[in-house]
């Protein structure tokens, strides 16, 4: 049986008219009857749609040798319908949740800022070493402790939205256009956030290089490494916050990494990031807390960043 029967039977089984599947598929009516009349068929996103919508595999649709339906477990009554009050209300929670974990990300950026600052006092001599040490600890201990909690505080609160990060739900009539003109005007303030991000992260290391250059005492040095995390952790702000807004578009419209067949290709490398990255922070602070030598171990969150993207990139064409 070839794909524009299989349409035409699950169709007919579900008692729904061209024009009520093409809706559900965002299509006009023409392109359901090209599809059923094999005139045409759908590009491979939405062959994953009509997939989810039937509740069968996409092997079914697409293997001609495969007469009887195989059931993927998933159906059109189990996927939510989001109505624009409902995408309104996640866009506006997103844009919070952004924000929030933003300030969290800073507080762990920050962390050690006080440390170095109270280390670069103590060696002119305006703080003994045991009490800065110590105390340069205790605070961030309690930023990243802070920071912990932020994060956990602000994804409980976007819980409720957890079918949108699986794509279990589908657009009212009519939200799709909001959402795109949303996104449109969201467009510009986003390219200049992450521009200026960009160029900060670029600069952040100028005060340091200049340091190194001038032959300055060792102090010095130690407080532009904090000015150094201080520039990149407005850089970090910015792209989290902007970025969650962005994503929240992306989210609801089936864009970029949203999309089904990107979704099915990042699953792997967000398992790994899952992993990844509290190693990496693991070893950033295994390393820094006794060595103090975080004018050095900075370094580490670049190259980190370097290996996951490769890997990532390994990941998804080992798909």
């Amino acid at each position: 049986m070839i794909f524009a029967d299989k349409i035409i039977q699950l169709r007919k089984k579900n008692g729904w008219s061209q024009e009520e599947l093409a809706e559900k598929v965002n299509v006009t009516r023409q392109s359901v009857s090209k599809w059923e009349s094999a005139a045409s068929i759908p590009d491979i996103n939405k062959i994953l749609e009509l997939a989810k919508i039937f509740g069968v595999t996409t092997d079914y649709l697409l293997k001609d040798e495969m007469e009887m339906e195989e059931f993927s477990g998933e159906s059109d009554e189990d996927r939510k319908v989001v109505s624009i009050e409902e995408a309104n209300d996640f866009m506006e929670k997103r844009s919070i949740w952004g924000k929030q974990t933003g300030i969290g990300v800073v507080l762990c950026v920050l962390s050690p800022v006080t440390l170095l600052s109270l280390a670069a006092f103590s060696e002119k001599g305006l703080i003994k070493e045991e009490l800065a040490g110590g105390l340069g600890v205790i605070i961030l201990l309690i930023m990243v402790a802070a920071a912990v909690g932020i994060f956990i505080y602000s994804s409980l609160k976007m819980e409720r939205f957890a079918y949108m990060e699986k794509g279990d739900f589908e657009l009212a009539y009519g939200v799709s256009g909001i959402v795109e003109e949303h996104a449109g005007e969201f467009e510009k303030p986003f390219a200049v956030s992450l521009v200026t991000g960009v160029i900060l992260c670029i600069l952040s290391a100028v005060p340091l290089l200049i340091a190194a250059s001038m032959e300055v005492e060792d102090y010095i040095v130690v407080l532009t490494v904090a000015l150094l995390l201080v520039i990149v952790s407005v850089a970090v702000y910015l792209f989290v916050s902007m970025g969650m807004v962005k994503s929240a578009h992306d989210m609801l419209l089936k864009k970029g990494e949203f999309d089904p067949v990107e979704r099915e290709l990042n699953k792997r490398s967000t398992k790994f990031a899952g992993i990844y990255w509290p190693c990496v922070t693991a070893v950033y602070l295994l390393i820094s807390l006794p060595t103090s030598r975080w004018e050095i171990t900075w370094v580490i969150w670049p190259v980190a960043a370097l290996v996951f993207a490769a890997v990532s990139a390994a990941l998804r064409k080992e798909r």
